[in-house]
């Protein structure tokens, strides 16, 4: 291939070049281009780490950072989002921002997307698990193993989805979970033991329903899903008493329960099955880690340490309170900040005793992202590090990148108080700061 050639490829799969090296990787993020809750959205396999953010339109873009050559390629477009408006908005308030993108690479190397959904529009057929909402949940595959240039649809996944998270096990089981509706429909999985080939219809896990006492209100869910210790998943979820008329969003209440998937059964903390798919009673009775009463809650994250014991830290009001399982009792909460803006995070076990978070948050107008330690089983948290600093602007954060490597652990978007477009710049954050883009 001529030098010329090989330019000029690079510029219509890229989409710009880069004449001058920069710490971010590419420009072309979109609305609220990544969140904890669509996850993970970044992964490292043999050698490279793969991220996915949403990009122009709504769609899922694609870059990939090869940490020997230290080379980025992409972004690449590896598919089409139902959300996405034409002509794109110019408002923030315009964007979705619900389809935003999860990312897992199989056993193969073959990196599989899911994007596009809020719930699925009316059109799909019937949700029986829920109430319709807009977009279509979407599934493509890469064509050709650890290679982002080419991509194509497999349709085995439910078009009812948003919140689309990928959970991997040792054995090269994959479970996909998401919220299988709009804001009245269940918590389900589907699960492929093929790489993402083949997935097994959906399960419900949480169960959307009409509350006696009050008809118009319908318990609802917000849930977040991770690997826990060896064939287990943990999962942290609050509550959304859902109003048909009169909508609003409150949310309360902080809960978790894991998964056995050799038997794909479930239980609480302290080890006692749980009848699927859960209900508000039953969460209450069985899982129920705080009850916040009136106070709003939003969906943290949870992790779990080497001896199986689940940490999670919830926002609550302007606060970000920890929660960590000492095996026969929950610790009593520690606030890790408050009286912040844009608080995101996500966070690693080192030991039952030693964590390190992430935390994104606003300051006075200041975006940062910083390191966050506790030595003494969460009881104190210090600041430390500072991985990146923005005037005048918010720092939004992926959850950690999969199988991180210390010179890349998450995915962040800056976006400028004083930015008239919709367009975001991208980095990939590690110990030293930001990878850059040469």
């Amino acid at each position: 291939m001529s030098t010329l050639l090989a330019f000029l490829l690079s510029v219509f799969v890229v989409g710009f070049v880069f004449a001058e090296p920069t710490d971010y990787f590419a420009d072309n993020g979109f609305g609220k281009p990544v969140s904890t809750m669509q996850h993970p959205c970044a992964e490292y396999f043999n050698g490279v780490t793969y991220v996915a953010y949403q990009g122009p339109h709504e769609d899922p873009y694609i870059c990939a950072y090869n940490h020997k050559t230290r080379q980025w390629s992409g972004p690449v477009k590896a598919g089409t989002s139902s959300l996405g408006n034409s002509p794109d908005p110019t408002e923030a308030d315009e964007v979705d921002n619900h389809g935003r993108p999860a990312l897992v690479v199989d056993g193969t190397g073959h990196i599989h997307l899911v994007f596009g959904g809020h719930g699925g529009a009316w059109r799909l057929g019937r949700n029986t698990l829920g109430t319709p909402g807009s977009g279509r949940q979407t599934h493509v595959m890469s064509t050709n193993p650890e290679d982002i240039s080419s991509w194509e649809i497999l349709d085995n996944v439910s078009p009812f989805g948003t919140y689309s998270q990928f959970v991997k096990l040792p054995d090269g089981d994959i479970y996909l979970f998401y919220r299988h509706g709009s804001h009245r429909s269940d918590w389900v999985y589907q699960k492929s033991t093929d790489g993402c080939r083949v997935f097994a219809a959906p399960v419900s896990v949480l169960k959307h329903k009409r509350q006696t006492a009050d008809p118009n209100i319908h318990d609802a869910w917000y849930a977040w899903f991770h690997k826990g210790k060896g064939d287990t998943i943990a999962v942290t979820y609050h509550h959304h008493p859902c109003a048909v008329i009169g909508h609003k969003k409150p949310r309360n209440n902080g809960y978790y329960m894991r998964m056995n998937c050799g038997d794909d059964s479930w239980e609480n903390v302290r080890g006692e099955r749980l009848t699927l798919p859960v209900t508000k009673e039953s969460a209450d009775e069985h899982t129920l880690v705080v009850d916040t009463g009136t106070e709003g809650v939003r969906t943290g994250v949870c992790r779990v340490d080497d001896e199986g014991h689940p940490h999670i830290f919830i926002k609550q009001g302007a606060r970000l309170v920890y929660y960590r399982w000492t095996g026969d009792a929950w610790q009593e909460p520690v606030v890790i900040t408050r009286e912040s803006t844009g608080q995101e995070g996500d966070f690693f076990i080192e030991s039952p005793m030693e964590s390190r978070m992430l935390l994104s948050q606003t300051i006075e107008g200041k975006g940062e992202v910083c390191w966050w330690r506790t030595t003494d089983g969460g009881l104190k948290w210090e600041r430390e590090t500072c991985l990146m600093a923005s005037e005048n602007a918010e720092l939004l954060l992926g959850s950690l990148v999969r199988n991180a490597r210390p010179e890349a652990r998450v995915v962040v978007s800056e976006i400028k108080a004083d930015q008239r477009n919709l367009s975001r710049k991208m980095y990939l954050l590690g110990d030293s700061g930001p990878v850059r883009r040469e």
